[in-house]
């Protein structure tokens, strides 16, 4: 059934709406197996929920809501791996740093914390204070494949829900490789010459599966950039590229940008021909400039 714009199975959903509905929400929770993209859409979920004064569930129609959909809630912070697919401490620093801050417009505050693999010990020492003792208006999301890969002090201070037997992840070698060729398009849109687009989708020629992976990527810089360009705020992910498109764009051409990617990736989904998609891609990325 679907559940905060997530299909999943109901005893699960009615776990969570319990938990919210209680106003005891924990403010640790853990979403594990199933795919990358339907546990960072449950995050994504549960976060618009925490942050909607309106009720204990999302009403989708409040102004908190309207911008969690959006991708552009300044009190929703999303932290992830670097372009090497570590979550490195710094990260994990700024996460720690950031929870002293008040909310700045919801009374929530919520931290997605996505890893795809293991999180080094390190960072999750740096983070465990912060979940032992969080403020009242503070929750974290910690979104991985699998509780296996945390420590048990971080297991032990959060709740778990699991979204069953894992998925076929996008291997790390092809993430990687995808965030780059991401960065590189999202890099080439800032540009004026119009050979930059086309240079820098010339590594999906005949590599679909690369272009399957770069694409949702693509959406999530320019969501970071419409961040940064109203919440003020930079998490640094994707090697500076959304702070470059944020000096360039406003932010309903970066929600074009964000919501032409997603489009593509559905077209993709639907073995749309693949010389097409790219040329469309080139085309739209041009006229959005």
């Amino acid at each position: 059934m679907n559940y905060f714009h997530t299909d999943i199975n109901m005893s699960l959903g009615e776990d969570i709406c319990a938990a919210l509905n209680s106003k005891r929400y924990p403010n640790s929770t853990i979403i594990e197996g199933g795919s990358r993209a339907k546990r960072m859409s449950l995050a994504k979920g549960i976060a618009e929920a925490l942050v909607c004064r309106n009720g204990d569930l999302a009403c989708g129609e409040c102004s908190d809501c309207k911008k969690a959909q959006q991708g552009i809630h300044p009190d929703i912070e999303y932290y992830t791996e670097n372009e090497k697919g570590i979550f490195i401490a710094d990260t994990a620093r700024d996460v720690v740093n950031s929870v002293s801050i008040l909310p700045n417009e919801a009374d929530a505050k919520v931290y997605i914390l996505e890893v795809t693999g293991p999180m080094s010990q390190i960072s999750q020492n740096i983070l465990i204070k912060s979940l032992e003792e969080p403020p009242k208006y503070a929750f974290f999301i910690i979104v991985c494949p699998s509780k296996a890969d945390l420590l048990a002090t971080v297991i032990s201070r959060s709740r778990i829900f699991s979204l069953g037997e894992q998925e076929n992840e996008t291997d790390g070698e092809l993430y990687t490789e995808a965030c780059k060729a991401a960065c590189s398009v999202a890099k080439a849109v800032c540009s004026k010459a119009e050979f930059d687009i086309l240079a820098a989708a010339g590594v999906f020629e005949k590599n679909k599966e690369l272009l399957a992976a770069a694409l949702p990527i693509l959406s999530e810089i320019f969501v970071e950039a419409m961040k940064i360009k109203t919440a003020k705020t930079d998490s640094g992910v994707f090697d500076g590229v959304p702070a470059l498109l944020a000096q360039k764009f406003t932010v309903e051409r970066l929600d074009t940008l964000s919501k032409t990617s997603r489009k593509l990736r559905d077209d993709l989904e639907f073995n749309r021909n693949y010389n097409l998609i790219i040329t469309r891609l080139c085309t739209l990325f041009r006229a959005n400039t």
